[in-house]
């Protein structure tokens, strides 16, 4: 076993499912509701049984709280501008693998925009997967359509994982989409659920993705903006057979 299939294997140590809250959306959106106090919310939810955290490289370096530091750290590396920009069709990795070491990070988190001009992003998936595999660190792939009226449009997802993993994802991120079961299968790495928009139906997708074989979850708005995000958290835990 390499360095590598190590580091990734431990990400999925906890009965081989992964159950993260994103907290990276204030790098695009900034003072978003429920990320008013990003530390705050760190330190109540890490009394959850939430595996990690996503977070932005500026947020990793304020963590003093002991129960937070033990949890995963996620460290998202690419941008794509802000809610005041376009929308951009190409996500530059703006970290280095030397900053994701020192900062303990378990693994790295980057874009991929599928469709249009997605050559660009495609060149920038496999040269930061490339760099950082070198350095044994997992690579986490979040699929997303260029039109984002496409996010879950079923050959977007399918084609759009299964292309992140030819490039060398370790593992993906993907939003729900009619026939989840066939993105599963066509992919040789981890699928995750992300979360999207806050909804109220989101256990019952979340439940049908589990079904269809994926690994974990990813949720960022249903979680941080729940009123009961403990609750919450726990009846996801179940869905991953893990209370």
């Amino acid at each position: 076993m390499t360095g590598l299939e190590k580091n990734v294997e431990k990400l999925f140590e906890n009965k081989g499912k992964l159950l993260l809250a994103a907290m990276d959306h204030p790098q695009f959106s900034g003072a978003m509701k429920g990320l008013e106090k990003p530390l705050e919310k760190l330190s109540k939810l890490s009394l959850s049984e939430v595996d990690g955290f996503i977070l932005n490289p500026g947020i990793i370096r304020h963590i003093e709280d002991k129960k937070v530091f033990l949890k995963k750290h996620i460290m998202r590396i690419t941008l794509g501008g802000s809610a005041f920009s376009d929308f951009s069709s190409c996500h530059y990795s703006v970290v280095t693998p030397q900053t994701i070491i020192n900062s303990g990070a378990d693994a790295a988190i980057m874009m991929f925009i599928l469709g249009g001009h997605d050559v660009d992003s495609m060149k920038e998936v496999s040269r930061t997967i490339d760099q950082l595999h070198q350095f044994s660190i997992p690579v986490i792939v979040e699929v997303l359509a260029s039109d984002f009226t496409k996010t879950n449009d079923y050959e977007y997802v399918k084609n759009g994982a299964r292309i992140a993993a030819e490039m060398g994802a370790d593992v993906l991120k993907v939003f729900y989409c009619d026939h989840f079961e066939d993105v599963v299968y066509s992919c040789p790495v981890p699928v995750m659920l992300a979360g999207g928009p806050k909804d109220a139906g989101s256990l019952h997708w979340a439940k049908k993705a589990i079904e269809a074989g994926a690994k974990g979850f990813a949720f960022g708005r249903n979680i941080i903006q729940n009123e009961e995000p403990l609750k919450f958290i726990s009846e996801l835990n179940k869905l991953l057979g893990r209370d």
